[in-house]
């Protein structure tokens, strides 16, 4: 019923991003991979989370897991996993892994990062987080091939991970893979006796139907929903396109059907291009924070009417983020 971290690798792809409901195994499916490869051949692993305030009960990381090995003797300590008394790993938060660039990690061939996907409340992602990470993978790997495991319930579709590397739901499938492209994976970890398990439970009968209900049982993500989801019209035009982190997106016009339509695909020949922030602007954009356009104008008000469309969720959420720029 849970998470099957064999087929995973079966795709062997360097960067795997796991998303499943809770309690659907993804940490324990680690865990034991993490023990096993240490067992057979000595290979140690890394446990990495955002923040140091999230290791505050790492002393209990190996207590569910602990009782399928009881002949060994499980410690955490100062940073390290003890398997009777030798080192088989590290647990490291993101923003203290700068101060680990000059130290070596040769016996790592895992790396697992949890709740890489985050509601933004208490916590938050951090600034330039993907390089952040990027460099922590580069000091532990030093051009090794370490598999990493990034592993998250399913809040939102938008996060910083997906927007850097490109990554897209796989609809109508729990998997697929971008290996030709670059190297990555999105797994949905969503078993059908699992859920139809949790479902009789007390706590899932009184959550049954609501929203918390299809996002901790289902693996419905929390935070996303389908309004304003549709593909762009054989008949729509690129008016314009905007950059936005670094990426830039296409709005298309449809004036008989009343609608704009903001997707990846954009015309090159198009060259008017709008920048929102500093960090995007570049020759050839125009920066309009502060100043006003026309079409840009014509754009929000269409926001505001709900005439504007999205080709798919991650957009979806992009563009609400840059509208509170204007607001």
């Amino acid at each position: 019923m849970y998470w099957d971290i064999n087929k995973t690798l079966s795709y062997n792809c360097l960067f795997n991003f796991i998303i499943g409901n809770r309690g659907g195994g993804k940490t324990y499916g680690f865990k034991k991979r993490a023990i096993d490869n240490y067992l057979k051949k000595g290979s140690q692993f890394v446990y990495v989370r955002r923040y140091d305030t999230e290791f505050d009960h790492i002393e209990t990381f190996f207590d569910d897991i602990s009782e399928a090995y009881p002949e060994l003797e499980f410690k955490v300590k100062d940073g390290k996993f003890f398997i009777n008394d030798e080192i088989a790993g590290w647990y490291i938060a993101l923003t203290k892994a700068i101060l680990l660039k000059s130290v070596p990690f040769p016996g790592v061939t895992m790396i697992g990062f949890d709740e890489f996907i985050i509601e933004t409340g208490v916590y938050h992602y951090l600034k330039n987080e993907v390089r952040l990470f990027l460099d922590l993978y580069s000091s532990i790997a030093r051009d090794r091939d370490v598999i990493v495991f990034f592993m998250a319930n399913a809040i939102t579709i938008t996060n910083p991970y997906f927007i850097y590397f490109n990554i897209n739901l796989p609809y109508g499938k729990k998997i697929k893979s971008y290996k030709a492209k670059n190297e990555t994976l999105i797994e949905l970890v969503e078993d059908a006796e699992l859920i139809e398990e949790k479902k009789q439970t007390r706590f899932g009968k009184l959550i049954s139907n609501t929203d918390y209900g299809a996002y901790a049982i289902e693996n419905k993500f929390l935070l996303d929903d389908k309004k304003f989801i549709e593909k762009k019209t054989p008949e729509s035009k690129n008016t314009f396109s905007f950059i936005y982190r670094g990426v830039r997106y296409g709005v298309w016009d449809d004036f008989n059907a009343g609608k704009q339509f903001v997707s990846e695909d954009y015309d090159p020949s198009n060259k008017l291009i709008y920048t929102i922030t500093l960090e995007d602007h570049s020759p050839n954009t125009m920066l309009i924070k502060g100043r006003k356009s026309v079409i840009i104008d014509a754009f929000l008000r269409n926001y505001r009417m709900g005439n504007v469309r999205f080709e798919t969720m991650q957009i979806k959420n992009i563009c609400a983020d840059m509208i509170k720029l204007f607001l």
